[in-house]
């Protein structure tokens, strides 16, 4: 998967009529997952002007569709990679929302795992989101503790 573009830069933010309709359809779909909850798939009917089909979707798919159209709901592009998928530096910076250079320090320091080729860097899509999962922790425990501080202080109630 390394030669295929994960993160595409033609990407176009979702205009209000697509958000609209992708909020419904969040809904609707988060609704049926919650009513549902022990269902491992579900069949879905599509239909169009001219056609009529349906199809069985896995239920994990379902979920990430329903998390894909409530990102669309609120004006964000998307975008899927396969987690054995591996990144190129820019790609990974652009996942994790820094600059490339940022990015290159932080495997530079080991703090994200990743191998060389040629003089090129890649990283794995995992150790990106293993490292994301821990600097999210180290950053919501840092903020825990300052409310905490501040609430000591009478600064925060």
């Amino acid at each position: 998967m390394a030669s295929s573009t994960l993160v595409d830069h033609r990407l176009t933010l979702p205009n209000e009529r697509s958000a609209t309709q992708a909020g419904v359809a969040a809904d609707i779909l988060k609704q049926f997952l919650s009513e549902h909850p022990d269902s491992s798939d579900a069949t879905v009917r599509l239909v169009a002007d001219t056609a009529d089909t349906t199809v069985k979707i896995p239920g994990e798919a379902l979920t990430l569709l329903a998390d894909v159209l409530a990102q669309i709901a609120n004006g964000n592009a998307v975008t899927i990679a396969p987690v054995h998928a591996e990144l190129t530096t820019q790609q990974a910076a652009d996942l994790l929302g820094v600059s490339r250079p940022y990015l290159v320090k932080l495997l530079e320091e080991r703090k994200i795992p990743h191998r060389r080729v040629g003089n090129r860097r890649r990283v794995m899509l995992t150790d990106l989101v293993a490292y994301k999962r821990i600097d999210d922790a180290e950053r919501l425990a840092i903020a825990d503790e300052l409310t905490a501080e501040a609430q000591r202080l009478g600064l925060y109630t």
